[in-house]
C-alpha cells in the first residue's frame, strides 16, 4: 500500500485528486493538508511514498503588479520548502502541480517541454518554483513536475464557466477552428493515480485524447444543456485580427496547446472519460 500525501485542502484539483485515491482504500492510505500557516507541517509525514504539491496561487484574471511578492512567496519560496521539507523527512517521490504558463501567457503549439518561456510574472514564479524543486531531487528524492491544460469538471473555475455561461445564451457563435488543450479533471486525477503508482520523474504534460477549438466547447456543451446555436463561418474572418488587437478575443480563439505527442504517457490509459461526455458530466453535475 502507498502512503500519499495530497497538499491543497482547498485547491480544485488537490480535493479531487484526493477523492479519486480515496476509492482504493486497498492500495493508497491517502491524507489530505492545507498549506496556509504551515498546517502542511502537522500532518503526517511518516513513511510517505509521494507527496502531490497542488497549492499554490493560481493565475487570475487581474493581476497587478502589487502581487508579485504573494505569487513568489508561494509559487516560488513556499514550494521550495515544503519539497526541501518532503526530502527531509523521506519521501520518496515529490509531484509539483505547475502550470502551462511556463511556456507563456498565449502559448500557441508547445511542441518541447524544455522550451519554457513565461512572459508574466505568474509564469515565472512557477517556473521558480519548478527549477527550485527540481535541483533537490537526487536518487532517493524523485521529482515529478506537472503542466496541465485548460482543467475543467464539476465545480471547476476560470474559463470554462465563463464559456459554459456563453454556450447556453447565445443564439450564434463562429466556427473557428484554434486548437486547445484540455483535460477533464477525472482524467487528470487518474494520470496522477498512475504516476504515483510508477514513482517516476520528469516533466508531463497530460490531456485529453483531442485538442478542441472553442466551438467545439461551445456546441458539446450546447448540445447537454439543449440550447440550439446556429454556427457560422461569416465572421472568422474577423477573429484572427481580434487576437491581434484585444485580450478577450486572444483568450477565447488564440491556439494553445500542447503537441499531443507530448502526451502519450501510459498509451493514454489515465484518459478515462471522452471529451463528449466528459462536457457531458460537467454539465449534469453543476445543474
Amino acid at each position: 500500500m502507498k502512503k500519499i500525501l495530497v497538499l491543497g485542502k482547498n485547491s480544485y484539483i488537490g480535493k479531487n485528486i484526493y477523492r479519486w485515491l480515496s476509492q482504493y482504500p486497498d492500495r493508497y492510505d491517502v491524507s489530505i493538508s492545507a498549506t496556509r500557516d504551515h498546517a502542511w507541517q502537522q500532518a503526517d509525514w511518516e513513511g510517505l511514498d509521494a507527496v502531490v504539491d497542488c497549492a499554490g496561487v493560481a493565475h487570475i484574471n487581474h493581476i497587478t503588479e502589487d502581487m508579485r511578492g504573494l505569487f513568489y512567496g508561494v509559487n516560488r519560496d513556499l514550494t521550495i520548502e515544503i519539497a526541501r521539507y518532503a526530502k527531509d523527512h523521506g519521501v520518496r517521490q515529490f509531484i509539483l502541480f505547475s502550470s502551462m504558463n511556463v511556456y507563456g501567457d498565449y502559448c500557441e503549439h508547445i511542441t518541447d517541454l524544455a522550451d519554457v518561456h513565461p512572459t508574466s510574472f505568474y509564469g515565472d514564479s512557477k517556473l521558480q518554483g519548478d527549477l527550485g524543486v527540481q535541483a533537490l531531487a537526487d536518487e532517493t528524492f524523485t521529482v515529478a513536475l506537472v503542466r496541465p491544460p485548460f482543467v475543467y469538471g464539476k465545480g471547476c473555475s476560470g474559463n470554462y464557466n465563463t464559456i459554459a455561461r456563453i454556450a447556453k445564451i447565445t443564439p450564434i457563435f463562429p466556427t473557428y477552428r484554434n486548437r486547445k488543450s484540455m483535460i477533464y479533471i477525472d482524467n487528470l486525477c487518474e494520470f496522477i493515480r498512475l504516476l504515483a503508482e510508477s514513482g517516476d520523474g520528469g516533466v508531463y504534460a497530460p490531456q485529453n485524447k483531442e485538442l478542441v477549438s472553442t466551438a467545439d466547447l461551445v456546441r458539446a456543451i450546447s448540445r447537454a444543456t439543449g440550447h440550439r446555436v446556429w454556427f457560422t463561418g461569416l465572421f472568422n474572418w474577423m477573429i484572427p485580427i481580434g487576437n491581434k488587437i484585444t485580450r478577450m478575443v486572444r483568450r477565447g480563439f488564440a491556439d494553445d496547446c500542447y503537441d499531443m505527442g507530448l502526451s502519450e504517457y501510459w498509451s493514454q490509459k489515465y484518459c478515462v472519460v471522452g471529451f463528449v461526455k466528459s462536457i457531458q458530466e460537467t454539465c449534469e453535475r453543476t445543474r
